[in-house]
This record gives structure tokens, C-alpha cells and sequence, in this order.
């Protein structure tokens, strides 16, 4: 098997992680290897069918699904690549079609097969606005079938900040009435992961926590506390920008990108540290203002108008900076599979233009 350029380059970038973690102590070394060989088997376990898994798609653009499947850490991939053949039904990776498709779903609906995990990912429009199948010709709404396989699931998690809490479908003026997962299941405790699409990371760790039975801590949003705990302001590295009144006018301007709408004082995830692309980059590092794409107004008032100055009210730095090293684990918990998946590959393959 050849090396193309851009896997070469993802193998460096995953090194570079590699010599990062190398500085760490033993203890937090090994804490994340343990954790690297439990979410593998953890998967393992689900691929060889002893966890369903239904993954409904409503209104929403799929960037949920495809921002899982560019996760950047090797041996999670080869992990999922077993897991996903097990899930049940996924419209995007499934490879039924028509009726044959639908059957797992009647199975889970009826019955017939218990349901452990259900995952939804877009907004719930109303009624006849989005219909997955039929019966008797008669079109069956999405709806239903987040209402009927959410009360039959052991878990229920909502993939992105359409299913989390309504988004782009949902904004204003709504005209086909798209709701989030927990409207349609107000007697359920659905684990949203917001974002426009969430980060791999998110994904995975959270599908892992449930599918090993642990107990996912949440916010007032239902929102995993590990990664929507903190405001994106508080840890972003412009901060001291804004503590000493020094503001971008423009895109490429040193300063606070607040005046040219940055969202980040309203924002809760760990992007600062986490980063995206394997831990490259990030949106305000790359002089993009942060949309906020994970408040649960988004795409509505008050994280619009984007790229319109935003006034939020007077901020505080928190009362304690994480840090560097903590900043570090807790981000670098899943980028150790990476490293470690990027020196496995290293095996003295020609590179190729690609």
C-alpha cells in the first residue's frame, strides 16, 4: 500500500503529537494509553453486535457524519470502520436500500430487536416536512420515529447543534417547525453534542462513555461537562487582547476579533486547546471570528449578525485558569490514539504526489 501526500502529512502532523505527550509524566502517559485500549475495545465490542445502534438522519446537511469519518486518529478509525458495519441503520454509510433498509428500524420500533443506542443527527421537522419510509403508501414521519425508537433506546444522544437544539432548520422563521431531540422526547435525558459539525473528538468520546455504560456528567443543556465546560473567551489566546482594549478591525488584524463578531465570550466548548484537523488549527487561530456554532440560539440572535460587532456584557477572567499540562490531558486524551496510530504507520512506504 503506497503513502499518498496528504496521509504523509497527517503521519508528520501525528508525530509532532507523539513528541508532545512524550513530555508528559509517566502517570499521564499511561492514563492515556489505558484510555486509548479501552475506547478500542469498547468499539471492538459494538462491532461484533453486542450493541445496536440506530443513527437517524432529519434536517440537517450530514457535516455531522463526515466530520466523524475525518477523525484523524488511526486506530479509532480502524475501530469505527468495524463499529459502523454493526450499526443497524445509517442512511449515509448503510449499504441497504428501499425496504430492506427500513427493516431494522420496524424490528427496533417493534420490539423484535432491543435498541441500545439511538443517535440522532438534524433537526425533527413537523410532519409531512421530513418522512423516512412508508407503510401502506402512507409516508411515516421522522418524528415518529425519533419518538417511537427514543422511548425503546437505552440512550439517546443528539449529534450536532441541529439535533441538539434546532440550528440552521430551526432558525428563524422556522417554517417547517424543526425541533431538537428533546422536545420530541421531553421524558428522556438526550446527551446533546453541539456544533456546526461537533469535532470527532466530542463524538467519540461521548459514544464511548455510553456505550461502556458510564455515566455522562451534563450540563443544564445536556451537554457533556468535559468539553462544553468552559467558555471559549476565558481560554482563548487573544484574551489578553480584550483585557487590554486592543481590537481587530478587520480579519488578519492583531487585537480581539469581538468588533468583527466574535461569538466567543457566549460559547462554551474546548476549541482553544483542542483544536481540529488533528490538533492543527482552530477558527479564531486561523483569524476567523468563532460563530458560536455551539450555543443553542445558534444560527438566531445573539449569534447573528455574524461578522457584526458583538457588545456582551462586562467578563472576568475565571477564577482559575486550567493549566498548560491539565489543558493538555484533557485534550490530548483521543491524540494519543493518534500518536500512536501514526508511528504504527510509519513503515518505510514510498511517497506519492496525491
Amino acid at each position: 500500500m503506497r503513502l499518498t501526500r496528504r496521509e504523509f502529512f497527517k503521519m508528520v502532523a501525528m508525530l509532532g503529537v507523539a513528541a508532545t505527550l512524550n513530555k508528559l509524566d509517566t502517570l499521564e502517559a499511561e492514563m492515556i494509553e489505558a484510555f486509548k485500549s479501552d475506547v478500542v475495545e469498547t468499539f471492538t465490542k459494538a462491532a461484533k453486535g453486542e450493541v445496536r445502534v440506530a443513527w437517524l438522519q432529519g434536517a440537517g446537511c450530514t457535516g455531522c457524519t463526515i466530520s466523524l469519518l475525518q477523525g484523524t486518529h488511526p486506530d479509532l478509525v480502524e475501530a469505527i470502520e468495524r463499529f459502523r458495519l454493526s450499526i443497524d441503520f445509517h442512511p449515509t454509510i448503510m449499504l441497504p436500500a428501499g425496504e430492506e433498509a427500513l427493516e431494522p428500524l420496524f424490528a427496533f420500533k417493534n420490539g423484535a430487536i432491543p435498541l441500545d443506542v439511538l443517535i440522532v443527527e438534524g433537526a425533527v421537522p413537523e410532519g409531512s416536512f421530513c418522512t423516512v419510509g412508508e407503510v401502506n403508501d402512507t409516508p411515516i414521519a421522522f418524528e415518529e420515529w425519533v419518538r417511537s425508537l427514543g422511548m425503546r433506546a437505552k440512550a439517546v444522544v443528539a449529534v450536532g447543534t441541529c439535533a441538539s437544539f434546532g440550528g440552521i432548520p430551526g432558525g428563524r422563521p422556522n417554517p417547517t417547525n424543526a425541533r431538537p431531540v428533546s422536545r420530541i422526547l421531553p421524558e428522556r435525558t438526550v446527551i446533546n453534542i453541539p456544533g456546526c459539525p461537533p469535532h470527532p473528538d466530542w463524538i467519540l468520546l461521548t459514544l464511548f462513555a455510553v456505550l461502556k455504560g458510564y455515566d455522562v456528567p451534563l450540563d443544564e443543556l445536556g451537554r457533556p461537562k468535559l468539553f462544553f465546560g468552559e467558555l471559549i473567551h476565558d481560554n482563548c489566546q487573544r484574551r489578553q487582547y480584550y483585557e487590554q482594549g486592543r481590537f481587530a478591525t478587520k480579519p488578519g488584524e492583531s487585537g480581539c476579533l469581538v468588533r468583527i463578531g466574535c461569538r466567543g465570550p457566549i460559547a462554551y466548548s474546548d476549541c482553544p486547546y483542542r483544536k481540529w484537523n488533528g490538533g492543527v488549527n482552530w477558527c479564531i487561530q486561523a483569524d476567523a471570528p468563532c460563530c458560536a456554532c455551539v450555543h443553542p440560539d445558534f444560527p438566531d440572535l445573539p449569534t447573528s449578525p455574524f461578522y457584526t460587532e458583538f457588545k456582551p456584557v462586562e467578563l472576568t477572567p475565571p477564577p482559575e485558569k486550567p493549566s498548560f499540562i491539565d489543558s493538555r490531558v484533557l485534550a490530548g486524551l483521543v491524540a494519543a490514539t493518534a500518536a500512536a496510530g501514526a508511528v504504527a504507520a510509519y513503515k518505510a512506504k514510498p511517497v506519492e504526489e496525491g
